[in-house]
Formats: structure tokens, C-alpha cells, sequence
């Protein structure tokens, strides 16, 4: 409650112990004015700032309330001159003036030495109340008394910050990070360039706070179980781009080639098959009969799953009566890559879809994913590529021609590249759909690699990783009938999408 004038018999007998306070409330006053002016510094992540403090004997106080204020959090007074509350975005703290007992959320605690309150500013003890501090920031929050520095450093988070700093050729983009982490870049629809860091532990703040409107649409920094994900929408293009990780500082470093001049030279989207009409649909069901493919924890089998998709797009194609779909298998066979695309081609197809399951020995790894054929630009994608061209690899083994692997693993990457474009854009389409029908995982967007099955055909082609069947999440998904028949769904309007795009331009 407010403070009352106290009685005049309280006057009487509290007189000695009256005088003895106004002594002691004059002597910390002494001290506080004979420290006015001096200020320590904050040392944060993203420059250094200062805050007045003052002495009281040797005990160092600093101003809460202009700490509180670099970081926009609110300090009242609730009962003037007896308390004051300092709320941050999920804790409370309520100081007891010249009392060494706080209230901590629901937690009284004690800080040894009393919070005081100066010209309006609430003061407390740096040693004893920084401790506390750091129990609720995402930083890590110290107090050096040599140097008089409160410290805020970002050892708590390996993915730091970020920078963009313009070429006369295109962009550099760095990532800064505390320790060598694995990473993957892969680009997705609307311009976006993603970098997905394993192991990683983001400062959003920090980073989200580094959008320019030079270079960037737009920037965002998500956390997930076991990894983050930087993305960065781009204001120009993404054509080429090279990237590595550099010491002194630790730094994903990422040279994108400005792509804007070849982009201004519009071209009329070219003839999509023999005739420019779009009406077969290849449906590849990946591996069956003795190859399983992979398999999840839970002993889901990718053979089985990514039939049943298959059958379901190709019932929703025949259902619509829009395109003719074929099946390069509709049961559960054995079916050599060499022999679905000798398929395709020689029904004469207009486009080939393949749908998988992808599999990581990261647990973490989930999402759907849609790639064209095209070399590899990053680890991911090599893996992606790797893990379903070797039901081919086994099939050249088995044949007597292992001798032969090694060249066509080099000649992967020398790969016709007729309906390359053709095939971005379908992915393009397929990936947008995916992305407004599902929301249960994650979108690894759109990437590029050397998958043999797609190698072989004459028609601009996809590869759907529908999914990863080794995170147990997402093996859930790849079990529930729902999930597969909304995959189904998504692929079809996207295909839907590509021939009103390409028809359209006859």
C-alpha cells in the first residue's frame, strides 16, 4: 500500500532508529553522487553501449533501468518508493527498494546486497544480480569487474550473424558461426536462397535485424530440432553461386554472380514434345520387389509408400480426364531404371515424374523436396542423387560392368540438358503446390542433381522426395493415407500449372 505519515507516538519511539536511517540513507547518497557520471560498458553482440553506475563502499551498481531500456523491455514503479517491476517478454521481476530480496517470476531470491533507487533509476548489484539475469537471456550474460563490462556474448548460439556486402558482379553474402558446422545451400521459389546449418543454433534477432533493402526482399532465421535455417530472398536473380567456410572469423562465406542482365533478355518458353502438346504423364513409382528402398524405424518401406502415391495421381489424372497417365510399375516389381525410361520414351511421353522417399543418417533431416536433373551444387543433393542411383550402380554390378561405375558417376554430371529448363519450371510448379498443401513438414525446395532415371528420358522430368522416411515424424506422415493422397494432389495441380504455362505460349 502507498506510504502514511506514521503516527506521533512512533514519531516518539522510533526517534533514535529515525535519526539512525536518515545517517545511513545520507552516507549511500554520498556514495551514489560520488560515482555520478561514470559509466561501464555493455558489451553486446551487435556493437558496444554504455549505462551509468556508482559505487556503494565496493560494491559496483548499475543502472537497470537503461540496461532494460537497450533491450525495449519496461520498468514501473507498482508502489512508488517501495517497489519497482521490470518485465522482460516472459519474466517478471519485482525489486524491493533497499531490501536484498527480489521476486523472480514466482521465486523470491536474494541478491546479498539491497536494490537501491537513484535520481528515478532503479540500481542494482552487478555481481550478485547478473547471475540471474543470465538464467532468462538467450545470451550469456557476465560481469567482468576488472574491466567494468557486462558482457552479452553469443556463445550460446553457433549461428551469429550474417552480412551482405555488394560486388560489381553480384553478392557476397557471409554467415558467421562459432565453430565448423555442416551445411547445405539450395535455392526455392521466389527467389529465396536457403542455407540449412546442422547443428546449429540461430541468434534471430540478431540476424533478422541485418534486412537490407539494397540486396534483400526479405531475410528470416528459423530454428529447428538439430539444425537452422538462414534464408535470404533475393532481390536479383540466383544464377551461379560458389560457396565455402572460411576462418578468423569462422564464416559461411556465399559468392552469388548477378544474374539481372541475362534475365532482362526475355525468351518465348520453348516447345514442350514432339507435337507442343502436353497429354502423357510418366508416373514412376521408385525401387519395388526386391528392392525396398529405404526403410524407417518404424520398418515403413519406401517401395510401398511412393506406390501407393503413384496410384493415386494416376486415378486422380484418369479421374479429371485432363492428361493420359502411365505407370512405369503398378505393383509391387522390380523394375530396372534403364527399362522406365526406355518406357517413357517409348510411349513417347510428355513429362516424367519419379516419387521417392528420401532417407539421412541425420534423424533430423524431414521435408518434401523436388529436383531436376542438372549437376549437383551441394552435398544434399548429391546424397539425394547418390542414394537412388544405387539400385543402378547394382544393376551395372550384376551385369559384369562394375568396371564402368566410375564413369558413369562422372558422366552423371555430363547430362543432357534439353529440357533442363523446361524441367526447373515443373518443379517450380509441382513445389509451389506441395508447399500450399502441406504444412506437417517441412519445404526443402527446389534443388538440382544427377539422378540416372531422369537422365534417360526425352521430356522435361522431375524427382519428388516426397518426404524423409528416416525422421520419425515424417514417417508418420508417410504412413497416413491422407498425407499420401494430399502429395498426389499437389503434384497433379502443379503439373496442371506447367501445361497451362507452356500450351499457352503455342
Amino acid at each position: 500500500m502507498p506510504w502514511s505519515e506514521p503516527s506521533a507516538r512512533n514519531q516518539r519511539e522510533n526517534g533514535m532508529n529515525k535519526s539512525k536511517y536518515i545517517i545511513a540513507a545520507a552516507t549511500i547518497l554520498t556514495f551514489f553522487e560520488a560515482a555520478a557520471g561514470q559509466q561501464i560498458s555493455v558489451q553486446m553482440p551487435g556493437g558496444l553501449e554504455k549505462v551509468d553506475y556508482t559505487l556503494e563502499g565496493n560494491v559496483v551498481y548499475f543502472s537497470m533501468s537503461q540496461l532494460a531500456a537497450l533491450f525495449g523491455d519496461r520498468i514501473s514503479w507498482e508502489q512508488v518508493g517501495q517497489s519497482v517491476t521490470y518485465k522482460t517478454e516472459k519474466h517478471n521481476f519485482t525489486f524491493f527498494l533497499d531490501s536484498p530480496f527480489f521476486r523472480m517470476d514466482d521465486s523470491v531470491k536474494n541478491l546479498s546486497f539491497p536494490a537501491r533507487l537513484n535520481k528515478g533509476q532503479l540500481y542494482l548489484p552487478a555481481e550478485t544480480f547478473l547471475p540471474f539475469f543470465d538464467n532468462i537471456r538467450q545470451e550469456q550474460v557476465s560481469w567482468d569487474d576488472g574491466k567494468k563490462t557486462i558482457r552479452f556474448d553469443s556463445r550460446r548460439y553457433n549461428v551469429t550473424d550474417v552480412a551482405l556486402s555488394g560486388k560489381a558482379n553480384g553478392l557476397l553474402i557471409d554467415i558467421y558461426v562459432s565453430q565448423p558446422l555442416e551445411y547445405d545451400i539450395f535455392t526455392s521459389e521466389g527467389n529465396w536462397l536457403n542455407v540449412s546449418i546442422s547443428k546449429g543454433t540461430v541468434n534471430r534477432r540478431q540476424i533478422l535485424s541485418r534486412k537490407s533493402s539494397t540486396y534483400l526482399y526479405d531475410i528470416n532465421a528459423v530454428q529447428f530440432e538439430g539444425s537452422t535455417q538462414v534464408s535470404f530472398r533475393l532481390r536479383r536473380g540466383i544464377g551461379k553461386f560458389t560457396h565455402r567456410y572460411l576462418t578468423n572469423p569462422g564464416r559461411i562465406q556465399i559468392a552469388i554472380i548477378d544474374t539481372s542482365a541475362a534475365a532482362q533478355i526475355a525468351a518465348e518458353p520453348p516447345m514442350v514434345g514432339p507435337d507442343a502438346r502436353i497429354q502423357k504423364i510418366i508416373i514412376d513409382a521408385g525401387h519395388g520387389g526386391s528392392d525396398y528402398g529405404a526403410i524407417g524405424a518404424g520398418n515403413t518401406r519406401e517401395k510401398d509408400v511412393v506406390l501407393d502415391i503413384a496410384k493415386r495421381l494416376a486415378k486422380i489424372i484418369r479421374k479429371d480426364k485432363v492428361f493420359e497417365a502411365v505407370l512405369t510399375r503398378d505393383k509391387d516389381d522390380y523394375v530396372p531404371l534403364v527399362d522406365r525410361a526406355n518406357k517413357a520414351n517409348l510411349v513417347k511421353g510428355d513429362i516424367f515424374v519419379s516419387i521417392h522417399a528420401n532417407a539421412s543418417p541425420k534423424r533430423s533431416a524431414r521435408g518434401y523436396q523436388v529436383f531436376f536433373l542438372a549437376p549437383a551444387k551441394n552435398d544434399s543433393a548429391r546424397a539425394a542423387a547418390q542414394l537412388e542411383n544405387a539400385p543402378f550402380l547394382a544393376e551395372r554390378n550384376a551385369a559384369g560392368e562394375g568396371e564402368k561405375n566410375t564413369l558413369d558417376l562422372i558422366l552423371s554430371d555430363m547430362i543432357q540438358t534439353e529440357f533442363q529448363n523446361e524441367s526447373d519450371d515443373l518443379a517450380s510448379f509441382v513445389n509451389r503446390e506441395l508447399r500450399k498443401n502441406i504444412s506437417e513438414t517441412s519445404d526443402r525446395g527446389i534443388d538440382q542433381a544427377g539422378f540416372f532415371v531422369l537422365n534417360g528420358v526425352y521430356m522435361p522430368s522431375i524427382l519428388v522426395e516426397t518426404a524423409f522416411i528416416t525422421n520419425s515424424g515424417d514417417e508418420k506422415l508417410l504412413d497416413s493415407k491422407n498425407f499420401r493422397e494430399k502429395v498426389a494432389e499437389a503434384i497433379y495441380e502443379g503439373l496442371k500449372n506447367f501445361r497451362d504455362k507452356y500450351e499457352s505460349a503455342k
